[in-house]
């Protein structure tokens, strides 16, 4: 995985204060310049180094593998361009020619690089469908599918997440949900209408949650209704050793505490929260994800993984600059071990989650 451009909170106020100040043209900025110390203007450098450090990965033109042969290291040439005019590159020892998008969510895809940067953005910022089919001047459908590819890709990169030091986890639950999908044998309701089953029911499917106390966060889902111990076991690979971890009274996370070697703290209610043991990052997790998900008007429950992938990645971009969201993500998502090739057959097959329980019976209430 890529090593992340690092921006300080200094950084972000003086980005801010920087946006209220008047435009400077560049021979305003030159004379400035010759006056700041040399300290901040090695510290301009290091930004700057690391930025176009983070573009290079990020745009896919610094290639540690040839994704062709697979070499370390390989000396890359220019190749050429393909005919919708992505640029081509060859590996000097394979002599094979290869696009910088290669075995990515992009590669079968004959919207532009520009394009797909705006779709990032936007489906960041939380931007529905319709609005990103205006701007990008595509159907709704072509909209719907990017998306889509973007969170397979997504879903990919989170498989390799790991919380560590300290740790907050709980779950979500959401009621499942066939949207998109017309079941003549169901019953119809509105969306948002709560499970007619009392409790946490075999309804609701049940996202795991992992946030890291000033640090990543994780989520998925395995399984529906109240999780067991083995489902929550699940987690494992993606806790390091040692992790401390704070959870509700739910008893299923004990052999996971177990195998960890990890010291916990129980607190069942905010009644026992203070300074220190509390849940308030899971909690502020979930309800953002509600938020995210009312305002999407619920999503597919098979396509559930996807947007927790999704819903994870604007957990950790916060309120960072569009531009910078979208050099991170692009960032990580060069860092996927392997390609990744997301096909329109792979998103109608691929990765899907079917439980058991996640079926309607006839006269059931979608």
């Amino acid at each position: 995985m890529t090593t992340t451009l690092c921006v300080t909170l200094d950084a972000i106020n003086c980005h801010q204060e920087a946006a209220n100040m008047p435009q400077m043209t560049a021979e305003t900025l030159v004379e400035r310049m010759k006056r700041i110390p040399e300290f901040i203007l090695s510290r301009i450098a290091e930004i700057l180094d690391a930025y176009d450090k983070e573009s290079t990965v990020a745009e896919g033109i610094l290639f540690e593998r040839c994704p062709k042969c697979g070499v370390a290291h390989p000396r890359i040439i220019k190749g050429g361009k393909t005919s919708t005019g992505k640029q081509m590159f060859r590996c000097m020892d394979c002599q094979r020619r290869f696009t910088a998008d290669y075995g990515t969510y992009s590669f079968y895809s004959h919207q532009s690089p520009e394009a797909w940067n705006e779709l990032i953005k936007m489906t960041i910022t939380g931007e529905t469908l319709e609005t990103i089919s205006n701007v990008l001047g595509v159907n709704i459908a072509t909209a719907f599918r990017m998306r889509h590819k973007l969170m397979c890709s997504l879903e990919d990169e989170e498989a390799s997440t790991r919380i560590s030091d300290q740790a907050e986890l709980d779950e979500k639950y959401l009621v499942k949900s066939h949207k998109g999908e017309r079941m003549k044998h169901v019953a119809g309701k509105k969306r948002g209408t709560p499970s007619p089953k009392r409790g946490i029911s075999h309804d609701q499917v049940c996202l795991l949650s992992g946030v890291q106390r000033g640090g990543g966060s994780y989520l998925r889902s395995f399984n529906m209704a109240r999780p067991t111990s083995e489902e929550i076991m699940n987690l494992h690979p993606h806790i390091e050793e040692k992790t401390y971890i704070w959870t509700d009274d739910c008893p299923s996370y004990n052999k996971l505490i177990a195998a960890l070697e990890s010291g916990s703290k129980v607190v069942s209610s905010y009644k026992d929260y203070d300074r220190v043991n509390h849940l308030n990052n899971v909690n502020s997790f979930h309800s953002l994800i509600e938020r995210w998900y009312n305002k999407m008007g619920g999503v597919a429950s098979k396509y559930i993984n996807r947007y927790a992938a999704l819903f994870n990645i604007r957990f950790q971009v916060g309120r960072m600059d569009p531009s910078e969201a979208l050099l991170l993500v692009k960032s990580r998502l060069r860092g996927i071990k392997g390609n990744s090739f997301v096909t329109i057959e792979r998103l109608k097959q691929e990765k899907l989650f079917s439980p058991p329980e996640l079926r309607w019976e006839a006269g059931q209430t979608a």
